[in-house]
């Protein structure tokens, strides 16, 4: 295990923080590392309507200066679980509100820098509602089914980590399929 000497802040922005921690290392060396202060986990949604369609989105993203697909979400906010976000998330981006949202798991973000996790549900028995969204988020939605999605990944037109990782979640778990 490593231990901690000391932890200062070396950058604060709204959206991260930077933390560099000196640390001992299990061999007795000392060394600097930096990681993202500890914060909010996020959300991503499968959902799925009642034809058996999937919502994939798709969003510029700044730092690839590309539009990448991805599924529903976003970060937990102060006092929500991840329920309570998963369906935010999914009436301010797609205008749907889950009648059934299953949890398929979790997992860390990025491991090397931060503690943060993002929690995999599934969405079905959708009803039409929606909130406001975020103003920095201009998302195309469009309705796919599994093999289409799969199809995507394969030509390599899908290619966000996030949206992999949750997918394969999806795929392993045995219910998905039948959950309705």
């Amino acid at each position: 295990m490593w231990k901690t000497v000391s932890s200062k802040e070396v950058f604060k922005h709204p959206r991260i923080t930077i933390i560099e921690d000196e640390v001992i290392l299990p061999n007795g060396k000392h060394t600097h590392y930096i990681k993202f202060e500890s914060g909010q986990d996020a959300v991503t949604v499968i959902a799925k309507n009642v034809q058996g369609k999937v919502c994939i989105s798709k969003e510029y993203s700044y730092p690839p200066n590309a539009e990448l697909y991805q599924f529903p979400g976003g970060g937990v906010e102060s006092g929500e679980t991840p329920e309570v976000a998963a369906q935010r998330e999914l009436m301010e981006e797609v205008g749907f509100k889950a009648g059934r949202l299953l949890f398929l798991g979790k997992y860390l973000t990025n491991n090397r820098r931060s503690n943060q996790y993002m929690h995999v549900f599934a969405a079905t028995n959708l009803v039409e509602e929606t909130l406001p969204g975020d103003i920095e988020e201009d998302i195309v939605n469009e309705w796919v089914t599994p093999s289409e999605l799969e199809e995507k990944i394969t030509q390599g037109t899908i290619f966000n980590v996030h949206m992999l990782a949750a997918w394969l979640l999806y795929r392993t778990q045995g219910q998905v399929e039948n959950y309705a």
